[in-house]
């Protein structure tokens, strides 16, 4: 999944993608979903998005969809997540939160591995054996986080 930060999601703690990698937020706010489209006992490979089109990824975790509108406690206590977490609640036509269970083995590529994705790029949950999904670079620095 290539994450982005929906711009109705946006607000004065929270302007911008790259904000919201910078506080640590973006854990919280991948498992919040307008629709059960992660699925239920999956694995996800999360990426984040780049200035470039480009997607870095930052984690591998297995998860759990809760039933339509329940909002885990960890979620809905985080003073730091409030803006997103209203924000997204105002918005989704069907908001759907995921408990997320961090899988081990692959820590190694975390920061280093960049996939080129591709378009649409608002198309951002695809199959890993997706064809279009292609290694852009690794080991590179991060670049400015993007939409």
């Amino acid at each position: 999944m290539r994450h982005t930060l929906h711009p109705e999601d946006r607000s004065t703690d929270v302007p911008s993608f790259a904000e919201l990698v910078q506080q640590g937020l973006l854990p919280a706010y991948a498992r919040m979903q307008d629709g059960r489209r992660l699925g239920h006992g999956n694995l996800v490979l999360s990426f984040a998005a780049e200035a470039t089109g480009r997607a870095r990824f930052v984690g591998l975790a297995r998860v759990f969809a809760r039933r339509k509108g329940v909002a885990p406690g960890d979620l809905v206590y985080d003073y730091d997540a409030a803006p997103l977490l209203h924000a997204f609640i105002a918005r989704a036509r069907c908001p759907v939160f995921y408990d997320a269970v961090e899988e081990p083995g692959l820590e190694d590529l975390v920061g280093r591995l960049v996939l080129a994705w591709p378009a649409p790029a608002m198309r951002n949950v695809r199959q890993a054996v997706d064809p279009g999904l292609l290694i852009a670079e690794e080991d590179a620095p991060p670049s400015e986080p993007g939409r």
